[in-house]
């Protein structure tokens, strides 16, 4: 039970965070073993309630968003209604998003994000907020990479995308940054000028760091080179390739919805994982029956307040009063669960599993993170969905009605190279060749469809990009499906 009273309390507690962001020694006095896991969830608790009190106060869309759902009074934190982009964020102006029904007059920066449908959602972010993620971006670097400077490359894709531009603003007083973007040419260029005498932090989305260093001209060996990848999962192949060339490759996981870097991998996270890919009883305990391997993180719950619900939605609460546009409860329909380092280190136990890593563990919650849980699939730092690849065939001539049936087919192949098919089973009596110019077309509209993979696609290497594949009918993997129940679009 999370009761919602002492709106007080929590709001003293938040000004309390806001202290800990003066300084990187401040920060730490909240990591100290002399404040339990049980303290640091209870402050959890209580910052996302006055985070709702305010929200409640100040935000007309929130209050609107509350009386349709009669829970203008909850009594406990799991009574309030969950909200997510479709129900909640797309239904009313930019403006009604925001504290006092206003954009801020200045200091305020919007991002954006595309759906399926093209269409951009945008999001406001203030100076408060700004600052706040900054600080804890500088922190988390300076945890990660020691205190003194390096030099980041920043490869994420920049304008008006969330992840790039805050990287660049977060850092830009804590190391040397050269925004780049990702362009594989350009990363080898700085790094042959600059010379092996720095210390290097290269940022991108995984398939892009995999074909920088597969491609470039650089003798990796003179370098002292972290990577720090995002926007989709990564395996524990792929890292291992990348840190033929690098000394430590990382995850951070974060939305545009939400903010950058809202959970990150520690050294334990990450033999955590390897040990679930390891002992298949270890993983069942863990993670439950027939999930596959999960990306592991860990979080700060002082900064969010994270619950999983019984379809395993990842729901989100920002534990910030500052916060411009407020999230409570948000569902970013994302597939995970959230355990305790208590839980942890119980199932690790039973198992008689040790995991060897350097240096105390931090005594921080999991977040274990199976991807998109509406179905989509994340492919060079973008997202398609099935209902993009519906739009394509519906925009094509050739395809409409002689397709009877469709997936997406994510893999990696033997190289650990992330590939995507995309599947079309053909009407009955049907026949079609997949010919390079059909192929072609198909991409095109993709590209026109989806914003994000429009971007995506500058930076997707060459004989990498979505492939079409063609079934007769009754003959593809996907025949056959039960119309009783929910079609796999997704194999």
């Amino acid at each position: 039970m999370n009761q919602l009273t002492d709106p007080i309390l929590g709001w003293a507690l938040n000004k309390l965070g806001d202290v800990s962001l003066t300084s990187f020694n401040a920060y730490r006095l909240l990591f100290m073993p002399a404040l339990s896991p049980g303290m640091r969830d209870w402050l959890s608790r209580k910052r996302a309630a006055a985070a709702f009190f305010r929200a409640r106060k100040t935000v007309p869309a929130y209050q609107a968003f509350l009386r349709e759902h009669a829970a203008t009074a909850p009594r406990d934190f799991s009574d309030i209604p969950v909200m997510d982009k479709e129900r909640y964020i797309k239904r009313h102006r930019l403006p009604e998003l925001c504290q006092g029904g206003a954009l801020p007059l200045r200091g305020a920066v919007i991002d954006e994000s595309s759906g399926s449908t093209g269409t951009a959602t945008n999001w406001v972010r203030g100076e408060g907020e700004r600052y706040a993620t900054r600080r804890l971006i500088q922190f988390s670097a300076r945890a990660t990479f020691g205190a003194d400077s390096f030099v980041l490359l920043n490869a994420f894709a920049l304008g008006p995308w969330a992840t790039g531009m805050n990287v660049s603003m977060s850092l830009v007083d804590r190391c040397v940054m050269k925004s780049i973007g990702p362009d594989a040419k350009k990363v080898i260029a700085t790094l042959k000028l600059l010379g092996p005498s720095f210390r290097y932090v290269i940022t991108g989305y995984p398939p892009f760091l995999k074909g920088l260093v597969e491609s470039a001209d650089l003798d990796w060996a003179k370098y002292d080179i972290c990577a720090v990848v995002g926007g989709e999962g990564m395996s524990e192949p792929l890292r291992a390739a990348l840190n033929r060339c690098f000394r430590k490759t990382i995850s951070s996981f974060g939305a545009s919805d939400l903010e950058i870097n809202l959970a990150v991998e520690t050294d334990f996270s990450i033999a955590l994982r390897q040990a679930l890919a390891n002992n298949s009883a270890l993983a069942r305990d863990l993670c439950g029956e027939h999930e596959g391997l999960p990306m592991v993180f860990q979080y700060d719950p002082l900064n969010a307040f994270i619950e999983s619900d019984s379809e395993r939605n990842l729901l989100f609460t920002l534990n910030r009063l500052e916060n411009v546009s407020p999230r409570i409860r948000y569902n970013l329909h994302d597939r995970g669960i959230v355990r305790s380092r208590a839980e942890v280190a119980r199932v690790l136990a039973d198992h008689r599993v040790r995991l060897d890593v350097p240096g105390a563990a931090l005594p921080l919650p999991f977040i274990l993170h199976w991807g998109r849980q509406d179905s989509a699939v994340a492919f060079y730092g973008c997202k398609i969905s099935p209902e993009d690849l519906q739009n394509v065939i519906l925009r094509v001539p050739e395809l409409g009605p002689r397709v009877e049936n469709y997936a997406l087919h994510p893999y990696e192949d033997a190289s650990a190279d992330k590939r995507l098919e995309l599947w079309l089973e053909l009407a009955p009596g049907v026949t079609l060749e997949a010919t390079p110019a059909l192929e072609q077309t198909v991409l095109d509209e993709l590209t026109r469809i989806n914003q994000d993979f429009r971007e995506s696609a500058r930076m997707i290497p060459e004989g990498r990009m979505p492939t079409l594949k063609l079934f007769p009918f009754g003959q593809s993997p996907i025949s056959g499906q039960d119309i009783r129940i929910k079609r796999r679009y997704i194999v």
